[in-house]
């Protein structure tokens, strides 16, 4: 039971439905409820009167309990079928504890009977193939698309107990498929958006309360037109689609009354590059309404927009100049100038935000020790704009090569590169109370890779892993004992190679990605 009320629950009565549906995301509650993907599915699955979908989150704490629904307290067993949604790849060892924790056979050979394990996601459009040996079938794309389907089809293989019914048709990938293409949904506009959203009551504990807070979650655009070399969700979410922006109103206004929130959060991975966000954020902000946008980008920052967000109670500006020098990021596919980023600054401070957060990536190809001493540089540019103490946040991370990219080519750089990149760019800032300076830890980084690019096999690491409470130590104890290390599962495709996750087909040309990548390493 959550220690707190929700606004907008479903609950059902289960005699009178067909398909029971356990969704799981395998995080906590605060992880899961700061996005759309939780809220879309559950109330497009709780749309159709003969499903029951109910939700599970990792518990917090240590220890392995059996998991309850939260809208009935209802254990993982009692469901037909379990959804998993992947939204981060440490995520599978979560979900494996969920399974067992319930008392949930994992493998699936040795799975006799429901239920069902089903996943989708982006995690899973980016490569499976370290889950197959425990999911029955993979969503692969957009579900909205074939969201009927999907679940008649379920209803059949619940009672069938096979999913042969799933074979070769689009979308669908199962333990038998060679390859799935991925589906997805032609025009936002006329793709359902959940209206009554489901929003924390009363007080709520820091732990639990969504990262955005109590607001009404509004996705603007699909896909990102940037494209940049390193970024997975741009690649397999194209093409970029966007709703109008009389359909975005009408949904602030529908949504705001259902669920009684005075606050509405604009997302979507290319929202950056709405050409009607200015005229957005206005009418938001005309509704009495406070509003709030994941980042910006530099080049399309004016003193409009910010000032727009400033009024709508917008305290922090995030942008992500990636690198700090102007060769590496037009490399990458992001060819904006130092002086771009600058200026948004400028602005952002010019019209009230007190707050920046910057990103900033580490270990590119062709990256030198004077490019990290640039991101220091054009960090101290920006703080010397006039922000204050701790005012400016750097989030530094490794670059971590992605399925469908064509960085999918490259290794990730040595923990020790890594490491000694991170010291150059905290010793360079050291001192400096303008800055706090935030990174992934490079395990971390290097266990994201090897579930990024890794086969079949690497599904026994990770189970070994999550039998032994999750975490870095368990990563050790598993790998010792299966006579591995990381770095037997960081060795990326050569180009013109046969990726282990060649089974999913997300409309992208092999060779055109090999062709990018020469054009990067040859700078």
């Amino acid at each position: 039971m959550l220690p707190f009320r929700e606004r907008n629950v479903v609950r059902k009565d289960w005699r009178r439905v067909d398909l029971k549906i356990a969704f799981c995301y395998p995080n906590v509650y605060r992880a899961g409820m700061s996005g759309l993907t939780v809220q879309l599915l559950y109330a497009l699955l709780n749309l159709r009167e003969d499903v029951v979908c109910e939700r599970f989150f990792l518990p917090s704490g240590e220890g392995f309990k059996p998991l309850l629904s939260v809208e009935s307290n209802q254990p993982l067993k009692k469901f037909d079928v379990i959804a998993f949604t992947f939204q981060y790849e440490e995520d599978y060892v979560n979900a494996l504890k969920m399974l067992l924790s319930s008392g949930i056979e994992v493998w699936r050979k040795k799975r006799k009977t429901k239920p069902l394990l089903v996943a989708g996601g982006p995690c899973i459009l980016e490569n499976p193939a370290p889950l197959k040996g425990f999911f029955d079938l993979f969503v692969v794309g957009e579900v909205e698309a074939v969201l009927d389907d999907f679940v008649d089809r379920l209803k059949i293989a619940v009672e069938n107990g096979n999913i042969d019914v799933f074979e070769g048709r689009d979308g669908y990938l199962t333990y038998n498929s060679e390859k799935a293409r991925r589906v997805y949904v032609k025009n936002l506009d006329e793709a359902p958006h959940p209206i009554a959203q489901i929003v924390p009551e009363g007080e709520v504990k820091p732990s639990y309360m969504p990262v955005f807070g109590k607001t009404f979650l509004v996705e603007v655009v699909r896909g990102c037109p940037r494209r940049c070399r390193f970024c997975l969700i741009s690649h397999v979410s194209n093409p970029l689609r966007e709703r109008s922006l009389k359909k975005l109103e009408e949904i602030i206004v529908e949504g705001v009354k259902y669920t009684g929130v005075s606050k509405v959060t604009l997302i979507g991975a290319g929202i950056a590059y709405y050409p009607k966000l200015e005229d957005l954020c206005e009418f938001i902000v005309s509704q009495s309404l406070q509003v709030s946008v994941s980042s910006l980008s530099a080049e399309l920052t004016t003193e409009k927009l910010v000032k727009c967000l400033v009024k709508g109670g917008e305290k922090t500006l995030t942008i992500a100049p990636e690198t700090g020098c102007e060769r590496l990021r037009t490399l990458i596919g992001k060819p904006v100038s130092d002086r771009r980023f600058i200026e948004a600054s400028k602005t952002a401070l010019n019209c009230g935000i007190k707050n920046l957060k910057l990103y900033f990536m580490v270990g590119l190809p062709n990256e030198k020790k004077e490019d990290l001493d640039g991101i220091v540089r054009l960090s101290k540019e920006i703080g010397r704009l006039g922000f204050g103490k701790k005012s400016v946040r750097l989030s530094v991370n490794p670059l971590i090569p992605k399925p469908h990219t064509p960085l999918q080519f490259y290794r990730i750089r040595s923990l020790e590169y890594l490491e000694e990149a991170y010291r150059k760019i905290r010793d360079g800032l050291r001192g400096d109370v303008r800055f706090r300076v935030e990174t992934l830890n490079p395990k971390h980084a290097h266990i994201q890779a090897a579930l990024s690019i890794g086969g079949e096999d690497l599904g026994k690491i990770v189970f070994k892993v999550a039998l032994y409470g999750g975490g870095l130590g368990a990563w050790r104890k598993a790998l010792k004992e299966e006579g591995k290390t990381l770095e037997n599962f960081l060795n990326p495709p050569k180009p013109g190679e046969k990726p282990v996750w060649s089974m999913v087909d997300v409309g992208l040309n092999e060779k055109l990605l090999a062709e990018e990548y020469s054009r990067i390493l040859e700078g």
